[in-house]
C-alpha cells in the first residue's frame, strides 16, 4: 500500500513522525491486547461447544465464554488507554507540516516575487486534513490490521482444513487490494489538484476585484471560479464511483469463503474431520472478525489511505525536506581543523524545485579570507547557509576539518561556525547578555576588547555600558547599531569559522572596514558575502556567481578574466560615485 504514497510523500511523513517512536511504541503494545479477542474468539467458542455444553457441562461452556468477556474488557481498556498516544502522535505531526509548508512558502515567494495563491489551501486544508487522516489511519486501519493477522492465526491453530477453505480467497484479496489503490489514488490526487485551483482562481479573482468591477469582466471572472469547482465536483464523484469496487473484493475475500464453509461444513464435521464447534469456531472467526475487518479495509481505510497518499505527495511537492540522516551514521564530537571544503554541491528549495547552486566545489583553507560576490538572488546567502550547516544540500558535501558538517554535533558546530545574517538580531536584555549570548564565559574586559575591535565601543558607551538595559532594541537601535553589537557578539564568541552574510549592509564604508579587518586579523577562517567592492579588495580569494558557473580568484584575476565580476565591479563603483 505504500506505493500509493510518493517517495517525497513517505519521507515527508517519516520526518513529521521522526519524534513520535515512544508513542508509537505504546500504542504497538497496547494494540497487541486489543487484538486479543480476535486471536482468541473462535478458539474460545469451539472450546465452550465441544468442551462444555456438546459435552453436557454448561458451566464449563460458560466459563469459557467468561474469558471471552474478560479479553473484550481488556480491549475495551486497552481503546481507552490510547487516546493520549494518538495526540501525542498527530499533534506534533501537524506542527511539523506547518513549519515546513510555512518555509517553503516564503521561500518561494521570495524568489519568484509573489505569493502562492494555493498554499492557503496547503497550509490550512491539506495539513489538517493529514492530521485527521492519520489520526483516523491509527484508530481504524491499526486495530483493523491485527484483528487480520489475529484471526488467520487464530483460524490457523483452531483447525487448518478450515483455514484452507477461508484463507486462500482471503490472502488473494489482500494482494490485488493494493493494486486498486493506484487507480484510487490518481482520482484522489485530482481531487486535491482541483480543489488549489479553486483557491486560486478565487484568490485571482477576490485580488482583481477592483478591476474585474471597473472593466465589467464580473461574468467571465465568475466563469472561471464556477469552472474550476464544477471540476472539482467531477473529480469528487469520479473519486466516489471507484468505490463500487470494495463491494466485489468483501465478496470474494469474505462472503465466498463463508458460503464454502458452510456448504463443505456438514461433510467435514460428518467424516470426522472438524467438530462441531471448530466449525462453529471457525465460522466465528469469518463472520465475527475477517468479513467486517476486510470490508473496512478495503473500504474506508483504502479510502484514508488514497486520500492521505494523494496529500501528501502534493504537500512534499511543494515543501523542503530534510534528508534524512543515513542509518547508523554517527555524529562527530568535534572537526579536526577548521579547512572548509564544499564537494559538487546542489541545493534546492524543495525536490522538484530548479537548483538554486549546482555541482559547486569550493575550497577555503584554514585562516582564509573569502569574499561571495554575484548578483542579488543568484545563490549567495544559501550558499552561506550551507557553510555555516544551516541548510543540509540536495546532493554533495560541506566538509569541516575532513568531517561532514552535517555529521558534526549540532552544539560542537554551534561553537566553531558563527553565521551573522543581514537582519541583526538584538533581544531583550543587557548589553552585557546580548554579548554573552555566544560565549557564556567571557568576562566584561573580553566583551570591551571585542566592541573595540568591530567598531561598537562608541554605541554601547552612549547606551550606558555593558549594564544597559534593551528594552525595546527595534526602536533604541538603528540598523545599523544592531548589525555593531551582533558583530561584537561573533568576535567574543569561540567560532573559528564566521560568515558575514551582508552583514555590515547598514554601516557606513569606514565602518564596514574597521569591521571587516577586525575579522580578518581574529583567528579563524572569515568568509563575507560582500555587500560593497571594496569587501571583495580587502579578501584574499573572492568567489563570483553567476547562475551557470562559479569562478574562484583574486580580485585582480576576476577583473581580467570575468566579464561579468567586472561589470559588476563597475556597477558597485557607479553606486558610491552617485
Amino acid at each position: 500500500m505504500s506505493s500509493v504514497v510518493s517517495g517525497d510523500g513517505l519521507r515527508l511523513l517519516r520526518s513529521g513522525l521522526r519524534g513520535s517512536r515512544r508513542s508509537l511504541t505504546g500504542l504497538a503494545a497496547w494494540s497487541l491486547v486489543e487484538a486479543s479477542p480476535a486471536l482468541a474468539s473462535g478458539w474460545v467458542t469451539a472450546a465452550a461447544i465441544d468442551r462444555g455444553f456438546l459435552a453436557d457441562r454448561p458451566l464449563t461452556g460458560l466459563a469459557w465464554l467468561g474469558l471471552l468477556a474478560i479479553l473484550y474488557g481488556a480491549r475495551a481498556g486497552a481503546e481507552r488507554a490510547m487516546f493520549p498516544y494518538f495526540a501525542a502522535v498527530v499533534e506534533p505531526l501537524r506542527d511539523h507540516l506547518v513549519r515546513v509548508l510555512v518555509r517553503a512558502t516564503l521561500e518561494q515567494a521570495a524568489r519568484q516575487g509573489r505569493a502562492d495563491s494555493a498554499a492557503v489551501a496547503r497550509l490550512t486544508r491539506q495539513v489538517e486534513l493529514v492530521r485527521n487522516l492519520v489520526a483516523t489511519l491509527l484508530r481504524t486501519a491499526r486495530p483493523l490490521a491485527l484483528t487480520l493477522v489475529a484471526a488467520v492465526i487464530g483460524l490457523l491453530l483452531l483447525d487448518p482444513v478450515a483455514a484452507a477453505v477461508v484463507v486462500p480467497p482471503l490472502l488473494s484479496v489482500l494482494l490485488v487490494f493494493p493494486l486498486t489503490l493506484r487507480a484510487m489514488m490518481r482520482r484522489r490526487r485530482a481531487v486535491v489538484l482541483a480543489e488549489e485551483q479553486v483557491a486560486v482562481r478565487t484568490g485571482e479573482v477576490l485580488g482583481a476585484a477592483r478591476d474585474i468591477f471597473a472593466l465589467g469582466a464580473r461574468e467571465h471572472a465568475l466563469g472561471q471560479v464556477e469552472a474550476a469547482t464544477n471540476a472539482y465536483v467531477r473529480a469528487g464523484v469520479a473519486a466516489a464511483r471507484f468505490g463500487a469496487v470494495r463491494v466485489l473484493l468483501v465478496f470474494l475475500g469474505g462472503h465466498l469463503p463463508l458460503l464454502a464453509l458452510l456448504l463443505t461444513g456438514p461433510w467435514l464435521v460428518t467424516t470426522g474431520r472438524i467438530s462441531p464447534g471448530e466449525l462453529v469456531g471457525a465460522v466465528t472467526y469469518v463472520t465475527g472478525s475477517l468479513i467486517g475487518a476486510l470490508a473496512s479495509v478495503t473500504g474506508s481505510v483504502g479510502g484514508y489511505w488514497t486520500q492521505l497518499g494523494s496529500t501528501l505527495t502534493r504537500l512534499a511537492e511543494t515543501a523542503y525536506i530534510e534528508p534524512e540522516t543515513a542509518p547508523g551514521t554517527a555524529s562527530v564530537s568535534a572537526p579536526d581543523g577548521f579547512r572548509l571544503t564544499a564537494e559538487r554541491l546542489t541545493f534546492g528549495y524543495g525536490p522538484h524545485a530548479e537548483p538554486v547552486l549546482r555541482d559547486l566545489s569550493l575550497d577555503v583553507p584554514e585562516g582564509g579570507h573569502l569574499a561571495i560576490v554575484g548578483a542579488s538572488g543568484i545563490g549567495k546567502s544559501t550558499l552561506a547557509g550551507l557553510l555555516a550547516g544551516l541548510e543540509t544540500p540536495s546532493s554533495g558535501t560541506v566538509r569541516l576539518g575532513g568531517s561532514d558538517l552535517a555529521r558534526l554535533d549540532p552544539g560542537s558546530r554551534a561553537r566553531t561556525v558563527a553565521l551573522v545574517p543581514q537582519e541583526a538580531y538584538v533581544y531583550h536584555g543587557s548589553v552585557r547578555e546580548n554579548l554573552r549570548y555566544l560565549a557564556s564565559t567571557a568576562t566584561d574586559a573580553e566583551l570591551a576588547r571585542a566592541a573595540v575591535e568591530v567598531g561598537a565601543d562608541a554605541m554601547i558607551e552612549r547606551l550606558g555600558g555593558l549594564d544597559a538595559e534593551l528594552v525595546d532594541p527595534a526602536n533604541q537601535l538603528s540598523a545599523g547599531e544592531r548589525q555593531l553589537l551582533v558583530l561584537a557578539r561573533a568576535f567574543v564568541s569561540p567560532a573559528r569559522v564566521v560568515v558575514l552574510d551582508e552583514a555590515t549592509c547598514h554601516l557606513d564604508p569606514a565602518a564596514e572596514a574597521r569591521a571587516e579587518s577586525a575579522f580578518a586579523a581574529r583567528p579563524g577562517t572569515l568568509i563575507v558575502i560582500a555587500h560593497r567592492m571594496a569587501s571583495a579588495r580587502r579578501a584574499r580569494h573572492v568567489l563570483l556567481l553567476d547562475g551557470e558557473h562559479a569562478y574562484l580568484g583574486t580580485h585582480k584575476d576576476l577583473l581580467a578574466v570575468s566579464a561579468g565580476y567586472a561589470d559588476l565591479a563597475g556597477h558597485w563603483a557607479a553606486e558610491v560615485a552617485r
